[in-house]
């Protein structure tokens, strides 16, 4: 299913401003609230699953995010009306100029 028909379908909204119109095929979705669950699950899958793979996850925290960058899957769903604001939070604070906490201590 393209990514397109995935969004309309769920009535859900694109945050990777990157790829507003993205031509993606989603062919499987790997449900999972435990990233270690997902780690261990989806480890084992082969590697081209990742790009037409989703994790629908209700887990809306950096972990899901590295979770999916390990897995090499390129799309999250995140479910139960839950959205990464944290991710978009750190994002924008970023963009202004605000450093990160290790940052200090590579400059010590």
């Amino acid at each position: 299913m393209e990514l397109q028909k995935v969004l309309e379908l769920l009535d859900a909204k694109q945050f990777n401003l990157e790829c507003p119109r993205c031509v993606k095929e989603i062919n499987y979705a790997f449900v999972c609230d435990l990233m270690s669950d997902a780690l261990m699950m989806l480890k084992k899958m082969p590697s081209h699953i990742g790009a037409h793979g989703a994790l629908v996850t209700g887990l809306v925290t950096n972990q899901a995010l590295r979770t999916a960058e390990i897995l090499d899957l390129e799309t999250i769903i995140f479910v139960r009306g839950k959205t990464p604001t944290m991710y978009r939070a750190s994002g924008l604070l970023f963009q202004e100029g605000v450093k990160s906490y290790e940052s200090v201590l590579e400059e010590e």
